[in-house]
């Protein structure tokens, strides 16, 4: 073999070698889809990530890839050690100059409670951002194998998605064919707030054989008058809030239906408060507001059977 033969093989096999580290770098490249239909896409596991939400907060924690968590929002204070992680302001309104500063590599939001015109203004510094925006209780499990391939730690956070599905599906086993309630959940009360029927949370009142009063409402949070919840005279009340701490006291403003004493929630004492960190957040530990949502269910069936029977006793 001549020394041009030589020259043109070694060529050859250089070509090989270099498409198969060509192809090697191509196939780390990820994909995934998140809840608004947007395609990210990542040469490789993302290495410096922001949370806009204490929610995706827990959901990094969760796959266990905190540490590559450079920076959050001031809400986020589950786990312990998430307060801690730097803070770029609140999830309605974060600064931005101070987000650019941590030079992220992913960008995880919130559709509806981050600001969609900051959002967008990331989205211009070409920075990947991932949206959620569950639906179903099924989209959290998703959301986390999602995260974990991001992030590279699918391995914890596919383990973490089937502990949720299985819990899930355990809740709904045990709640299932009890006496439906009429429902009213009230986020806020200066002008009341409430949910539709396509919001996650409505999802585990249904699971809880709770039917919610406003189901029909055409937007996902809202704004309702005292008057409308009288007149749909609700068996249930409960309250949650838009706090983000730890206090576990109930509002005061859950007392003021107290004075309506012909709704039927007020007559049987079926007034209820779950922490909103534990069931407004799009996590994991949503499952323990549900727990929580059932059992005031099943001591709302028994208030109402209590006192059917007691009038029955004086009839």
């Amino acid at each position: 073999m001549n020394i041009r033969q030589c020259v043109y093989f070694i060529n050859i096999i250089l070509s090989f070698v270099v498409s198969a580290n060509c192809f090697a770098i191509d196939s780390l490249a990820i994909s995934v889809v998140d809840d608004k239909n947007n395609t990210i896409t990542l040469k490789s596991p993302a290495q410096r990530v922001i949370t806009l939400a204490p929610s995706l907060t827990e959901m990094v924690f969760t796959v266990g890839a905190e540490a590559k968590l450079v920076a959050t929002v001031k809400s986020s204070n589950f786990p312990e050690s998430a307060k801690k992680i730097a803070r770029i302001g609140d999830y309605e309104k974060f600064n931005m100059e101070t987000l650019l500063s941590y030079k992220p590599d992913l960008v995880l939001a919130w559709s509806s409670g981050n600001n969609s015109q900051q959002v967008e203004r990331i989205k211009r510094f070409n920075i990947p951002v991932y949206m959620i925006e569950p639906r179903q209780l099924k989209d959290i499990a998703k959301t986390l194998r999602n995260i974990g391939i991001l992030l590279g730690s699918s391995l914890q956070a596919n383990l973490s998605a089937y502990k949720f599905e299985k819990r899930l599906l355990k809740i709904t086993v045990a709640n299932k064919n009890k006496t439906r309630l009429r429902t009213f959940y009230q986020i806020w009360h200066d002008p009341i707030y409430t949910i539709n029927g396509e919001h996650v949370i409505s999802r585990i009142m249904q699971i809880c054989g709770l039917d919610n009063i406003f189901h029909n409402a055409r937007i996902l949070a809202p704004n309702v008058t005292q008057e409308a919840v009288i007149d749909k005279n609700p068996q249930v009340i409960i309250a949650s809030g838009m706090a983000n701490g730890l206090s576990v006291e109930q509002p005061e403003w859950l007392s003021i239906w107290k004075k309506w004493h012909d709704i039927s929630a007020v007559a049987n004492e079926n007034l209820f408060f779950i922490h909103p960190d534990i069931i407004n957040r799009q996590s994991t530990r949503i499952l323990d507001g549900a727990e929580k949502m059932c059992k005031q269910a099943d001591i709302a069936r028994k208030n109402i059977n209590r006192n059917n029977t007691d009038k029955k006793k004086r009839d």
